[in-house]
């Protein structure tokens, strides 16, 4: 849990550094992208007009398979611009757990990929055009799904 005393950022501002748990992020692990890393965080809680302000940065890092090509990858996340305003009530100490979390989950790729330049898998022999030049034509013997679309009149 990640948490500060309410009455000590009243004196002074509050430096939290530290690592939670690959559990954190509460992501279960699967072949296709696992937390295999700590969360490590590096924040500043400051007082301000009517609550509290939370600036840092907070990151992972992410384990799994590519998502056009299938290769073993492992990226970090960050978020290294967290600014989070936080009403303080009449609590002593405040949970920031859940909105961090929130942040991270927030920098999670749509697709895992072992590069922006992956040329992923050839959909006909399979082969990993990143490493292999394949000799496929470029076009199957069989009919595709996608011949139905063409017939199309809009």
């Amino acid at each position: 849990m990640i948490r500060f005393s309410v009455a000590r950022l009243e004196k002074e501002p509050i430096e939290l550094v530290g690592e939670e748990p690959a559990e954190f992020l509460e992501i279960e692990p699967s072949e296709l992208l696992t937390v295999s890393a700590p969360v490590h965080y590096d924040l500043v809680v400051k007082a301000v007009s009517g609550g509290a302000l939370v600036e840092g940065e907070i990151g992972t890092e992410l384990t799994g398979v590519c998502g056009r090509c299938l290769t073993p990858v492992t990226r970090e996340i960050a978020n290294d611009r967290i600014c989070l305003f936080l009403e303080l009530g009449d609590a002593d100490e405040i949970d920031i757990s859940e909105e961090l979390r929130s942040e991270l989950l927030l920098e999670l790729p749509m697709t895992l990929l072992c590069s922006e330049e992956c040329r992923g898998l050839c959909p006909e022999c399979g082969c990993n055009r990143n490493t292999t030049r394949c000799n496929c034509k470029g076009t199957s013997a069989g009919p595709s799904c996608w011949d139905a679309l063409d017939n199309l009149k809009l």
